[in-house]
């Protein structure tokens, strides 16, 4: 029996299986809007759970996501995405969070470091 005030982590363990997100809908992020390379896809699940989060903490680029729709942000922006993202992961105890989030700014930090004026474009459903 547990105490009161305990919670029994084993009922929510399902949300931190990486295996529950494969099939679902996916939200691009995209290098110049090329969808087949320089492209990295996210769960929309997860994608929520990181707006959510952005919302809840009033961050300023996290909440643009749209997983509906589409937005381009230049390379200051992705900068300050970055940021967000990095804040984000150091503040919540998400075992899936902790997996994506780097994947995500691999993606985010090849247009920073391009010479070119590359812009990601985030492609919803």
């Amino acid at each position: 029996m547990r105490a009161r005030g305990e919670i029994d982590m084993d009922k929510f363990s399902r949300l931190f299986d990486l295996n529950r997100y494969l099939d679902d809908v996916e939200v691009c992020f995209s290098i110049n809007g090329e969808v087949e390379q320089d492209a990295y896809y996210l769960s929309e699940s997860i994608c929520s759970r990181i707006i959510c989060i952005g919302n809840a903490y009033k961050l300023h680029y996290v909440p643009m996501i749209d997983i509906y729709g589409d937005i381009k942000l230049n390379k200051t922006q992705v900068l300050s995405l970055i940021e967000e993202l990095l804040f984000i992961k150091s503040i919540i105890n998400d075992e899936v969070i902790e997996h994506f989030v780097p994947l995500i700014i691999k993606l985010l930090e090849e247009i920073t470091h391009s010479k070119d004026e590359k812009l990601l474009w985030i492609m919803g459903n």
